[in-house]
């Protein structure tokens, strides 16, 4: 009796071609990835245009960001197969760079109406 030959569909679990499954699932998933980005940034701009209250619009755009931000960073910088220091190293600065920009923003505000704050 001969065994059937092999689908296009068929994976095989060892030999040759394994590392082409693995790769070709990877890439299926940075491919998924970059559709849900697309649609998160197209949910965005359609907010930008919803007439509701502006600290609404700015709550669920900043949400967004950091899930896109997230996505990006876990997945293509591939930080999710990175060790726990390097993650934590990148963490450390992330958050300094954030209370950098919250310092100068805090710094350089303005009154609407022109005047330095005292």
């Amino acid at each position: 009796m001969s065994n059937p030959p092999p689908t296009a569909h068929s994976a095989p679990a060892s030999g040759v071609h394994a590392h082409l499954v693995e790769e070709h699932q990877r890439y299926f998933t940075f491919f998924n990835l970059s559709l849900a980005l697309i649609a998160i940034t197209a949910v965005e701009l359609v907010i930008v245009y919803i007439p509701i209250h502006q600290w609404i619009i700015l709550g669920i755009l900043s949400v967004l960001s950091v899930v896109k931000f997230a996505g990006v960073v876990w997945w293509f910088m591939h930080l999710r197969w990175d060790k726990v220091l390097l993650t934590a190293l990148f963490l450390i600065g992330l958050f300094i760079a954030t209370g950098t920009l919250a310092a100068l923003l805090l710094l350089f505000e303005q009154d609407p109406s022109g005047m330095p704050p005292m």
